[in-house]
């Protein structure tokens, strides 16, 4: 298991991990430098997110892979963007990528695309 850089699991009891080497050549290796400084600094707000998530829904465009969906707050310059955060991962629990977009606009089937939503949980 030297190549797992963590595992979390998800309110579903799903175990969700990271890889190192997607770590390093993927959510950080294959964009430019802010772009991975930034990602970086969202490690432990996704480990977090994943845990705590606001939405599980599955992915749009590929089959058995989930999506967990947050908010983020990232700093820059003199202020704070908050900003939706997207943690990609297969139905086996390895993480793909994440992201913080401009806008959150996701499209899922109205039956069983949204997996978990953390409002109805709690009810």
């Amino acid at each position: 298991m030297d190549n797992i850089r963590w595992k979390v699991t998800d309110p579903l009891g799903n175990e969700i991990f990271l890889i190192k080497k997607v770590y390093n050549d993927h959510i950080c290796g294959d964009h430019a430098d802010n772009d991975s400084e930034v990602r970086k600094s969202l490690e432990e707000h996704v480990k977090y997110s994943i845990e705590h998530p606001r939405f599980i829904v599955k992915a749009p465009d590929f089959e058995g892979r989930r999506v967990y969906l947050d908010l983020a707050d990232i700093a820059r310059e003199d202020r704070i963007h908050v900003r939706p955060l997207f943690i990609v991962t297969e139905a086996d629990g390895k993480i793909v990528t994440w992201f913080a977009k401009r806008s959150m606009n996701i499209k899922v089937p109205q039956d069983g695309g949204i997996i978990y939503d953390e409002r109805t949980h709690r009810l």
